[in-house]
């Protein structure tokens, strides 16, 4: 048994694959023999950017998803064949527990049973923006969760979310709909008949003129939450505007500024890494929530729509090739890839 996988170096160099260790699981540890490797925005601006400083070479990848080949003495509710998704917390150090690679050590307590008959792309695919939005509304904003047995009532609560038909934008329309909350949010005229199927409230037309999409934004408010999925500048110049237009607040993004901005006064910038809301303390019960009923029921009942699923060839050999689609831009589709290929 080897264990073989894709290293970068040095910062903004390209992915060399290598052979490495098999690791022993510690105490709270699963050993997973990894079968889906899925793809996020962030690791392709680490790669290609250097965007966040790391200890190289380098072991890059967050999410995926395989079968248990052993088990910590201290985990409880895994055995060995178990299949599971998986999602890295922000921050953690060491090359054992990067996603590039066959044999993967991961935290139990941040593991997904995947069930029966669903294919281990689709919960790949989904576990870095599914847990995100979760982590954002729930566990740091304090709404509502949903639930599939008991619609929710409608709530008097406008949530903005800009950028429905994106992988976040996406999955933060039907977990807030699902949960009673009216919302309203931005697609393309192609993609407006999807995205209120997810359950939006109220779609705009993100193509419009600044002005006018601004103008439009504005009268459909206002709003308690103001969320921009896509954070690029040109978005941030849109959401901060309205944002201000009904007194300031702050402006949820999933990426940081990368470079000086400027904002309207009274409105902030506010990022982090919305997943590890979900390791603190007091949202213990909602973490074993979105992770053993959630994900997994919300698939299976098809309650949660996932976008396409592309799979780039080449396995760990092809994730350069991922990485670059990812950085010039994927469009309304995840990229995985099977590093046994």
């Amino acid at each position: 048994m080897a264990n073989l996988a894709a290293i970068i170096p040095a910062a903004k160099a390209r992915l060399e694959v290598h052979r490495v260790d098999i690791y022993t699981p510690g105490p709270h540890e699963l050993l997973l023999k990894n079968e889906v490797i899925a793809f996020n925005l962030v690791e392709a601006k680490i790669a290609k950017l250097g965007a966040i400083p790391l200890q190289y070479p380098a072991i890059l990848g967050s999410t995926l998803a395989g079968t248990v080949e052993a088990v910590g003495p201290q985990v409880k509710g895994f055995q060995v064949g178990d299949r599971v998704a998986f999602l890295k917390k922000f921050g953690v150090a060491g090359n054992q527990y990067g996603a590039y690679q066959r044999y993967v050590l991961i935290d139990s307590v941040m593991a997904s049973k995947i069930p029966d008959g669903v294919d281990s792309a689709v919960p790949a695919s989904l576990m870095m923006n599914l847990v995100s939005v979760v982590g954002l509304f729930s566990g740091r904003l304090g709404l509502e969760r949903p639930r599939f047995d008991d619609p929710a009532p409608a709530k008097a609560v406008n949530v903005l979310v800009y950028g429905g038909s994106s992988s976040f934008g996406g999955l933060s329309v039907q977990y807030l709909s699902q949960a009673g909350y009216a919302v309203t949010t931005t697609s393309s005229p192609q993609q407006h008949g999807f995205v209120s199927k997810l359950g939006a409230t109220t779609v705009i037309d993100h193509t419009l003129e600044p002005e006018a999409l601004i103008d439009e934004l504005v009268a459909a408010g206002p709003y308690k939450i103001v969320v921009d999925t896509i954070s690029l500048p040109n978005t941030i110049a849109v959401t901060s505007r309205v944002l201000a237009a009904q007194g300031g607040g702050s402006l949820y993004a999933m990426q940081p500024a990368f470079g000086p901005e400027s904002l309207p006064d009274g409105v902030k910038r506010v990022f982090e890494a919305w997943p590890n809301s979900l390791y603190e303390e007091k949202n213990h019960d909602l973490r074993e929530w979105v992770l053993q009923t959630y994900l997994p029921d919300g698939i299976s009942l098809g309650a949660i729509t996932s976008l396409p699923i592309e799979k780039v060839s080449g396995g760990l050999n092809g994730i350069n090739t991922a990485l670059d689609r990812i950085h010039k831009g994927t469009g309304r589709v995840r990229l995985i890839t099977d590093p046994w290929e």
